[in-house]
């Protein structure tokens, strides 16, 4: 941890330069979660926007334990620099593609694939320094809290809203404009100071296997994590094949047909759920013993998947999504929670990522789900379909999960915070 200084504002600066770091950098994330579909499916229809999802969420599921593993082994600012410098690689290779043809509409997956590895490195990096970045334990919620606050407007709000604006202009100045903020994300990256690794030790595979199952075995060996994180493998596999084939529908012009504005106003209602939730969850989770809860946000998924199956009304489809947004961010919160609960603090990192790994192979299923169920089925019949196996979950979650005491209130969600876990109504998710 760095040595606190007797003025206090200059041991602050470097968490400034953090919230610098996460403010521009969530602004391209939240950018291109807009650009990168709507690009591939204007090259390459449906499939490419099932291309684009696959790749955005496999390097969760692929590099997580990996990363998480370097990341205490070097130094996670060079770690962090290291992933500043491959975004601006991939961001510049996306604004130089319409210099190619033909087979160039098959590029965006290797470029959403290697923006999805290098912001896996980005986060895992960002959030590991802040402990060594704050003056003491006293500063670590403040600072969290602040970076969060930044990550969640600029990636959830402000980012989709400048694509979409952007996209409706010019495709080249948008792509242009997303190279110099990888750039800019870059300048404040490498203004962090450096901090020492934490493990002095050689890195060795065998070692990075075995710390990794360990958290399996851990997961493995407790049954209220091996449910959670069952149900919420099995809910992201169905929430990603619902939003990779409503990011299809709502493109298509023989679909909702919205513009590139339209869609990222679309991704905002769902932000603007969490918003909304944030304020409500709290009060739910002391309200509800944990099974309660859960079903309780299915429910409302249930309502989210299944307006769009059923009206193209854009208001009532917008409306679903603020729905989404706060059941979401209940699933998240109770997840979170009940993890950080029942696990160990000396574990609890591999726990993070070998759950994090279990949840993201779902999204992956459901993103590579989508591709073959689209071209023989109508969008509006899949979105249907997923609103009833989501229905069909919480009815089974409501009658054969067990609570340890069902009378226990989920209250410990006081302490969690609103990370992606699981699944959630975050457009900043796919990053």
């Amino acid at each position: 941890m760095l040595t606190p200084t007797s003025t206090g504002a200059r041991a602050a600066s470097p968490v400034r330069l953090l919230r610098r770091v996460s403010t521009v950098s969530s602004l391209e994330d939240g950018a291109f979660t807009v650009v990168l579909p709507v690009l591939a499916q204007k090259s390459a229809g449906d499939m490419g926007v099932v291309a684009v999802f696959i790749a955005l969420t496999a390097p969760w599921a692929l590099t997580s334990l990996p990363l998480g593993y370097l990341a205490d082994h070097v130094s996670r600012t060079r770690l962090a620099k290291g992933a500043a410098f491959g975004r601006l690689g991939f961001a510049v290779f996306l604004a130089a593609l319409p210099l190619w043809t033909g087979s160039a509409q098959w590029l965006f997956p290797a470029v959403a694939f290697g923006l999805g590895t290098c912001g896996v490195a980005s986060e895992i990096a960002r959030q590991s320094l802040v402990p060594q970045l704050v003056s003491g334990p006293e500063d670590l919620v403040s600072a969290n809290v602040e970076i969060t606050k930044v990550s969640q407007l600029y990636g959830a709000f402000v980012g989709p809203l400048l694509a979409g604006a952007l996209l409706t202009w010019n495709q080249a100045l948008t792509t242009t404009v997303l190279a110099v903020l990888a750039a800019l994300t870059l300048l404040f990256t490498l203004l962090l100071p450096a901090v020492p690794p934490l493990r002095d030790e050689p890195m060795r595979p065998r070692t990075m296997v075995k710390d990794g199952l360990g958290g399996f075995r851990y997961i493995w060996r407790t049954r209220t994590l091996l449910a959670l994180a069952a149900s919420s493998c099995l809910v992201s596999a169905i929430w990603y094949v619902w939003e990779t084939t409503f990011a299809a529908y709502a493109l298509a012009d023989d679909g909702l047909g919205v513009s590139e504005l339209g869609y990222s106003l679309l991704l905002l209602s769902g932000a603007a759920g969490g918003f909304v939730g944030a304020r409500l969850v709290q009060r739910m989770l002391s309200a509800f013993p944990l099974r309660g809860a859960l079903t309780l946000s299915l429910v409302g998924w249930t309502v989210w998947f299944a307006v769009p199956a059923f009206t193209t009304n854009l208001l009532a489809v917008a409306g679903s999504l603020v729905v989404g947004g706060c059941s979401g961010l209940l699933w998240n919160t109770i997840s979170i929670s009940v993890r950080q609960l029942v696990t160990s603090v000396e574990i609890l990192g591999r726990t993070t990522a070998a759950y994090r790994v279990v949840t993201r192979t779902g999204r992956v299923v459901g993103a590579a789900l989508a591709g073959v169920l689209m071209p023989h089925m109508p969008w509006q019949h899949i979105l249907a379909a997923c609103a009833g196996a989501i229905a069909l979950t919480a009815v089974a979650l409501r009658f054969l999960h067990r609570d340890g005491d069902d009378g226990d209130r989920t209250s410990a969600g006081a302490g969690a915070g609103t990370g992606d876990d699981g699944a959630g109504a975050s457009a900043k998710e796919g990053a």
